[in-house]
């Protein structure tokens, strides 16, 4: 039980710390390249984990479902740094 609990919470502290970095590369005005590295590197682990770890075709259905949710939220995040960029530099 304990070891299931800290999976989780590693995993919770990796997607939020991912999110933050995919705003600040979104915020630094990167290539849309790079805001695509984080998402779609994300997408690929974590489909490989639940390839891995479910056993039944719901499960494994329901994790990729949150899996793409998790990784457009990471897309967005990334163009809200973008347009937040934009906006500070119009003001300047």
């Amino acid at each position: 039980m304990f070891v299931f609990i800290a999976i989780g919470l590693i995993t919770a502290v990796i997607t939020i710390g991912l999110g933050y970095w995919s705003y600040l590369l979104g915020k630094r005005n990167k290539t849309n390249l790079i805001g695509s590295i984080i998402p779609a590197g994300y997408f690929i682990v974590r489909v490989i984990f639940a390839v891995v770890l479910c056993e039944g075709s719901q499960e494994l259905i329901t994790s990729l479902a949150g899996n793409l949710a998790i990784t457009i939220i990471f897309v967005g995040l990334f163009a809200w740094g973008k347009q937040r960029a934009s906006k500070g530099r119009k003001k300047a």
